[in-house]
């Protein structure tokens, strides 16, 4: 049987898919339709930005599922997810944080004892502001899992010619992080080979100071975008399908990346 997140992994080409959808139809119309060539471009910028949150929702739900099935018990599971798992179950608007830190404490003992699987999405309270997947807020959702400053991990090596826009180098790079996936069917997952190794050492010294990485760079665009479309900041289009299509490329390496980064580290820490 195959692990969770290597489902998750095959889903990425359908997410791709539906992007490259709207953009073949945006390049049948360049010359013949402006106004639904900018509708359609508009389309794409929000949904570009929808399928990166969708993705790390069901990215870190398999993450937790693969290890509490392999692990068997709570109390083998990282310690950040232990933790933010159970500051979901005690954190209320108002009550003090030593409160709430002896009460996680409290649960994080009688779990161990009385093993319970961990599910981000059973506890909502805490994060119904439903921000969206910017950086910061990407670093963020890893660490409490327990991968630190994961962009930082995939940010100054090979993963990074994806923003070279040459069609040679990003054909080898997709054609790679593809064949990938089958180091993900079973657990433990398999490392990739050293050439795609990540920067785990100065993901731990970069943790909570923020980023300027190309990965940062990108993931702001998309998410400023799509906010002035989504909040009607703007009527007007302002990218174009050749952008788009660009975009797409770094989304679909994006994804791989950050999946093979967070499924490595986990790996190694437990």
């Amino acid at each position: 049987m195959s692990t969770a997140v290597f489902e998750v992994a095959c889903s990425i080409p359908h997410r791709m898919q539906e992007l490259n959808r709207i953009t073949s139809l945006a390049h049948n119309l360049v010359d013949k339709d402006e106004d639904s060539y900018n509708t359609l471009c508009r389309a794409c910028c929000v949904l570009l930005a929808s399928h990166l949150e969708g993705f790390l929702k069901d990215l870190s739900k398999s993450l937790a599922s693969d290890l509490y099935f392999n692990l068997q018990t709570f109390a083998k599971m990282p310690e950040a997810m232990k933790r933010s798992f159970c500051e979901k179950i005690a954190f209320y608007e108002g009550v003090p944080k030593e409160d709430v830190n002896q009460r996680v404490k409290q649960l994080i003992a009688f779990f161990s004892t009385h093993s319970v699987a961990i599910d981000f999405q059973a506890f909502s309270y805490k994060e119904n502001n439903n921000k969206n997947p910017g950086p910061d807020v990407l670093e963020t959702s890893f660490e409490k899992m327990g991968v630190p400053a994961v962009l930082h991990s995939i940010a100054g090596g090979r993963l990074e010619n994806i923003f070279k826009n040459d069609a040679n180098l990003s054909y080898i790079l997709r054609r790679d992080i593809r064949r990938f996936r089958s180091t993900l069917y079973s657990f433990p997952y398999k490392p990739l080979p050293n050439t795609y190794a990540f920067n785990f050492k100065a993901a731990k010294t970069a943790k909570g100071k923020g980023g300027n990485s190309l990965w940062h760079a990108f993931i702001e665009e998309v998410m400023r975008r799509r906010h002035s479309i989504v909040h009607g900041d703007t009527m007007a289009n302002d990218t174009d399908v050749i952008e788009l299509d660009h975009d797409i490329e770094k989304m679909d390496v994006l994804m791989h990346s950050v999946l093979y980064s967070a499924a490595a580290y986990l790996v190694i820490s437990t």
